[in-house]
């Protein structure tokens, strides 16, 4: 008979338990934060622009970041990946790739501002919101209350590649 690991308590527990209303909790309240982000942005009466935040610019990769500032399609850009990010996290749809999206928002600003970033240690919020995004895009998590069940549980076998997008 087949001893129990750590990590079989965790996987049952995940889909079982308390760990499933955790994750649930987490990817509405990421869900939350990254929409109303990307809603205050769109909600600025002269449009909002990046402008400002790229031109002050930091770290290795300063020149780059600084060479984007004033461009409309970084700030549309910025602000739709955002709200979409924020919407498929909240309805559960889309997990993996909504989540990769995240992951590389939050590594560009993360770099963008690196010395004020890593002022106090290379862990900042950025770096925290890119691992719990990292949780989701390999844990999938929509097929927890999300979307995601709803359509991957409708595929058969011949789609079953696209099961890559869902969670």
């Amino acid at each position: 008979m087949r001893k129990s690991t750590s990590l079989d308590v965790f996987i049952k527990g995940s889909y079982l338990g308390g760990i499933s209303w955790a994750l649930i909790i987490l990817r509405l309240v990421m869900g939350i934060l990254f929409f109303v982000a990307g809603w205050s942005k769109l909600m600025i009466d002269d449009g909002w622009s990046a402008a400002g935040y790229l031109q002050q610019a930091t770290g290795p990769f300063a020149s780059w970041f600084q060479s984007l500032a004033g461009n409309v399609v970084v700030n549309q850009l910025n602000i739709w990946g955002l709200l979409l990010i924020g919407l498929s996290l909240f309805f559960g749809l889309f997990i993996r790739p909504a989540a990769f999206f995240g992951i590389l928002i939050m590594l560009l600003y993360y770099f963008s501002d690196f010395v004020g970033n890593t002022a106090y240690g290379l862990i900042d919020k950025h770096i925290v919101y890119a691992a719990v995004l990292f949780l989701f895009f390999v844990g999938g998590f929509g097929h927890i209350f999300g979307i995601d069940g709803l359509i991957e549980r409708r595929l058969d076998q011949r789609h079953k590649w696209i099961r890559v997008f869902f969670g």
